[in-house]
């Protein structure tokens, strides 16, 4: 198997070299993942749990469990996927 199976180094380099030539287009990916991290997944909190666990369970080969409690001020998931 490859060291880099997906050409990351090869994406990172030509975001690096889009960045480097325009300073407005570095800014406005910048904002973009501002909003994303702050609004993004905001109303999605136990979907993308979910769907984290699932493609987990599918990685390892067994069936998806999703276990999701309160205990106190904390939200706690558990699943049954890939360490």
């Amino acid at each position: 198997m490859s060291a880099d199976p997906f050409d990351t180094a090869a994406l990172r380099a030509g975001v690096l070299a889009a960045w480097r030539g325009s300073p407005t287009r570095f800014r406005e990916d910048a904002n973009a993942e501002s909003d994303l991290a702050l609004l993004g997944y905001a109303d999605r909190l136990l979907v993308e749990l979910a769907q984290n666990a699932a493609d987990a369970a599918q990685r390892a080969g067994v069936p998806g469990h999703l276990r999701v409690t309160v205990e106190g001020r904390e939200l706690r998931a558990a699943n049954t996927g890939a360490s």
